[in-house]
């Protein structure tokens, strides 16, 4: 069986995103690795290095504060780019063919309607998360940002 051989990418082929190229760029300037800022935080190594590489979109309150505290960043600065990025990587549910179901037709319909194409009754709410207000599908039972229960 041949054995695939895996291309590692630069840095600078790695789309960050605005909240990801800037938690890299401040701990580069601190001249700190990422498992010396993930101590700092209370966070472990792999979870920092998707954050700046942007594939982890949407990080807490408590966790923007401590990387505000450790890299000497507003806070705001980064509630500001973690939603641009959190907008522009994470694509309109009907855009990655998210649908729902009408509890009264059956009839699938697109994730962001509101009363069914078919029957017109109402389709279930989407909820909001209580820990990091993420809107998730009627039908979660745990985030999909955060996996607290709903």
């Amino acid at each position: 069986m041949a054995r695939r051989k895996l291309q590692k990418r630069s840095f600078d082929d790695i789309a960050r995103g605005s909240f990801g190229g800037l938690i890299f760029a401040a701990r580069k300037q601190h001249v700190l690795t990422q498992a010396q800022l993930a101590e700092k935080i209370e966070r472990d190594r792999p979870w920092l290095s998707d954050v700046e590489t942007g594939k982890i979109t949407h990080v807490l309150d408590e966790d923007i504060r401590a990387l505000a505290h450790a890299l000497g960043l507003d806070v705001d600065q980064l509630l500001s780019a973690r939603n641009r990025s959190s907008s522009r990587l994470s694509p309109e549910p009907e855009n990655i063919g998210m649908r729902q179901t009408c509890n009264t037709c059956g009839k699938s319909n697109p994730s962001t309607a509101n009363f069914c194409s078919n029957c017109g009754e109402k389709l279930p709410e989407n909820i909001e998360c209580p820990a990091c207000h993420l809107t998730n599908r009627s039908e979660a039972n745990f985030c999909n940002g955060c996996g607290e229960p709903l």
